[in-house]
């Protein structure tokens, strides 16, 4: 029970690394979760009506993709995935969940990234796809306002999660690092010197989405969470 009723939220890509957390986060804070995410054959650029829940209260769109490649090297099918589930995902799972937010007077929570405010060499595509999701989330904070809440978070590089480990990968395949010159570069830019923990990405979006009086001021903003 959350403000004296129940309440339910969607998370995209909620089947692993932050998604699935914030998903734990939100069950936690008295919310019915439900997953949509890739893994069940739910794809954010096609929305399954089916799997959008009859009242729904709070849509996360946390589902991501990263393709790294140097400029001359990155195909046009990597552009348009990364682009297709960072950018494009957020505009038609929003689309598709407006009839019941607006029911709601819900909220939209957009996961970004710092690198829609820091750009990446190898990452054209990411920054460019990160860039559209944060000026889209203001956008839409404008339009839907005041019924519908819309802010976003954007978290700098997280440890441990599948998006974090392919990154990874595809950082020594494309620099010719090794994984410890990899992991050393990516740790000299945090200012922490260390790599976020995702738990405590969600469970600070947890509380912030426990209750509206939390948040609704937050619309058109974007959190930082690192940089």
């Amino acid at each position: 029970m959350i403000d004296g009723k129940e309440k339910s939220a969607l998370v995209t890509g909620s089947s692993n690394g932050l998604g699935a957390l914030i998903y734990l986060a939100l069950r936690d804070e008295g919310y019915r979760v439900f997953r949509y995410d890739m893994q069940d054959g739910l794809d954010v650029q096609k929305p399954n009506a089916v799997a959008i829940p009859e009242h729904l209260d709070v849509l996360v769109n946390c589902a991501g993709a990263n393709l790294i490649n140097w400029l001359e090297d990155a195909t046009e099918e990597e552009w348009d995935t990364v682009m297709g589930v960072n950018a494009k995902g957020i505009f038609k799972m929003t689309q598709a969940c407006l009839p019941k937010l607006r029911a709601s007077k819900g909220t939209v929570l957009n996961i970004v990234s710092n690198a829609a405010h820091t750009p990446m060499r190898c990452s054209a595509a990411y920054n460019a796809s990160k860039g559209a999701a944060l000026i889209l989330s203001r956008q839409l904070a404008r339009e839907l306002a005041p019924d519908i809440t819309v802010f976003s978070v954007s978290p700098n590089k997280l440890v441990g999660t599948k998006m974090s480990k392919s990154i990874e990968e595809q950082v020594i395949k494309t620099r010719g690092w090794t994984a410890e010159q990899a992991h050393q570069y990516q740790i000299e830019s945090l200012p922490a010197h260390e790599e976020t923990d995702p738990r405590l990405v969600a469970e600070f979006i947890g509380f912030l989405l426990s209750t509206k009086q939390r948040h609704k001021f937050l619309a058109g903003c974007d959190i930082p969470y690192g940089i």
